[in-house]
Order: C-alpha cells, then sequence, then structure tokens
C-alpha cells in the first residue's frame, strides 16, 4: 500500500499500530500498518514492492508521515542491537 493510501486509512481510523519489521534480506527496516484485526499492511511502492528503509530512523520518519500512530519493533537481531 503507496503512503497516501495508509494516509487515508489512517484518517479512516483503521490503523491500532505500525510495526518496524527488521528485513534481514536487505538489511532495512520494514514498515506494516496494523488492522483491529490483525491485518497487515506493508508499505509498498507504485509497483506493490515491499519499501525497505535503510535506518530505523528513517521507518519512524515514515510512520509519522502517516499520522501519530503507535509504534512497535519487531527485530530478529534485538539481541546484537542493545
Amino acid at each position: 500500500m503507496v503512503l497516501s493510501e495508509c494516509k487515508s486509512l489512517y484518517q479512516e481510523q483503521r490503523f491500532i499500530e505500525a510495526r518496524l519489521v527488521h528485513d534481514f534480506l536487505s538489511a532495512g527496516w520494514g514498515v506494516h500498518f496494523i488492522e483491529p484485526g490483525g491485518q497487515d499492511h506493508p508499505v509498498t511502492d507504485t509497483y506493490g514492492n515491499p519499501c525497505s528503509f535503510d535506518s530505523l530512523q528513517q521507518a519512524e520518519a515514515i510512520v509519522h508521515q502517516v499520522g501519530d500512530c503507535p509504534i512497535a519493533i519487531d527485530s530478529l537481531f534485538r539481541f546484537a542491537e542493545r
């Protein structure tokens, strides 16, 4: 889902949180918006490919562009980030 679609769904109060997911293939971070029923909506480009951001700060900035949504960080490498 492109950023503009995420913004409109956020304004309709369809998301309960944003989850930042570590993408081990690209070593970047993906942004997924979660609905109350658990449905997952990743941020994609116009071709439908999931976007990967270079840093956690870039991914958080994308969430803040959409709205003031609670953020959960889901990383496979949490033990190494401490």
